[in-house]
């Protein structure tokens, strides 16, 4: 989780859209945040929601939070049963992570359905670009989705959601009441260290330099606090560590 090939203005709305997140305490918090995210990467929609998984897949959705996506969608992708011929739908349900919706149209271009790219240009949802994660001690995942009429979305908007969704799924959870609420392990005062340093952008490598720790070390101090907050990766890590007081 690195800002170095972020502009000055980039890292300012991330670390704002962090803060945000964290201090979110309804539905209307959250849609608030999600409107100003979608300027950050080019969307011109956002929406997210909050799923139940299972090895390692959602599989089904428990809260639609939208922000700005158009509600004759949601009547026609009901109606017309768009989710089930849906290709990011079909991605997410077998994967976790971040990817434009080019890169998963791809994926399965044996496969689109003329009738959903039909449905969805038709509401400026020409493109766009998803991401999904996992909380391991709750099973479950939020997914997240900005688009667009233009396609403004590749790996730079990729880095930045990769960076939000921790933080964005510890909000939706908190928020539907549905994470678990007993504090997690606390971190030793290296972990918590560390974990300071992880915010701030730092490689292991970095971070054993101005520990003076070798950087096999740090990687298993990294392992450790992965593990007591049941994070999927460092930046969830961050996320969870930030919403349970346990980093600044």
């Amino acid at each position: 989780m690195g800002y170095k090939d972020f502009s000055k203005k980039e890292v300012m709305q991330i670390l704002e859209t962090i803060q945000t997140l964290i201090t979110c305490r309804n539905e209307a918090d959250i849609k608030t945040v999600l409107e100003k995210a979608k300027e950050l990467v080019c969307g011109d929609y956002s929406i997210c929601g909050l799923g139940v998984c299972n090895d390692n897949r959602l599989i089904g959705a428990r809260t639609i939070i939208n922000s700005s996506y158009p509600d004759a969608w949601f009547i026609a992708y009901g109606e017309k049963k768009l989710y089930e011929i849906d290709p990011i739908v079909w991605w997410h349900s077998k994967f976790l992570g971040t990817q434009t919706w080019a890169d998963t149209y791809k994926q399965y271009k044996e496969k689109i359905s003329p009738e959903f790219i039909h449905n969805a240009k038709s509401f400026n949802l020409n493109f766009g670009i998803s991401s999904s994660i996992l909380s391991t001690h709750t099973r479950l995942g939020s997914i997240i989705n900005f688009a667009g009429s233009k396609n403004h979305f590749g790996a730079h908007q990729k880095a930045i959601v990769d960076i939000i969704i921790p933080h964005c799924h510890q909000a939706i959870a908190k928020v539907c009441k549905e994470s678990a609420r007993k504090p997690l392990p606390s971190l030793t005062p290296r972990e918590a260290e560390i974990i300071q340093w992880i915010k701030d952008g730092k490689t292991n490598w970095e971070i054993s330099v101005i520990l003076n720790l070798s950087e096999r070390t740090v990687k298993f101090h990294i392992e450790n606090i992965k593990n007591k907050l049941n994070a999927t990766n460092k930046a969830h890590a961050v996320a969870i560590a930030l919403e349970q007081g346990q980093a600044d």
